[in-house]
Parts: structure tokens; sequence; C-alpha cells
């Protein structure tokens, strides 16, 4: 069995991982230390399983109510930063394909003499 994990440990394996993961290890990373060495490889299975929706609820069993409350309300508010962008990039890509419909429909007329 590994050594027991602890918050430098932690740290150390939060500094291994790609930038922009980081901040999400780092919030949520503590919950592991939480949990039992079998409660993290059953984590692990539920998502090797696919089974996401279960290892959110494990995760979540380890937090604090206040810390489930913050959360939640700190993802919404990503949720609907990440929609406001979605709605403006697919806007930019309408009016690409727009301008792509009107640049082949100049070309189609052309053809057809009009």
């Amino acid at each position: 069995m590994p050594e027991p994990m602890n918050a430098d440990k932690l740290a150390e394996l939060i500094g291994k991982i790609p930038e922009p993961l980081r901040p999400a290890a780092a919030k949520y990373g503590p919950l592991l230390l939480q949990m039992s060495y079998d409660e993290v490889w059953n984590w692990i299975a539920l998502l090797i399983a696919g089974k996401t929706e279960e290892a959110w609820n494990a995760l979540y069993a380890n937090m604090a109510a206040g810390d489930m409350e913050a959360a939640g309300l700190g993802l919404i508010q990503q949720w609907q930063e990440a929609n406001v962008a979605n709605a403006a990039k697919l806007e930019l890509q309408r009016e690409a394909a727009m301008a792509v419909l009107r640049v082949m429909l100049s070309l189609a007329l052309a053809m057809v003499g009009l």
C-alpha cells in the first residue's frame, strides 16, 4: 500500500499535474485526504466505470454542508459564465456560416447569369 496522504504530499502531487487543473485539484483534493484508501480506490473505479454522478456524490459525502453550498454556488457561477461565452461563440459561428452562404449564393447567381 502506498504511503498515507497528507497535505504536503497532496501539494506535491498538485504540482505535478497540468497548470489549468491545479485550482480545481487544490479545491477538491483535500476531500481525498478525508477518504480511506479503499474509498479512494472505489471512487476511482466509479470514474472508470463512467459513474460520474456516484463519484460526485462520494466526494460530497465528505464535504461539510457550508463547503457543499459554496462549491455549488461557485459551479453555478462558472456555468453561467461559460454559457455567456458559448453564446458569443455560437453567434460568431452563425455569422461565419451566413457569410460563407452569402459568398456561395453570389457565386451561384453568377453561374446562372444573374
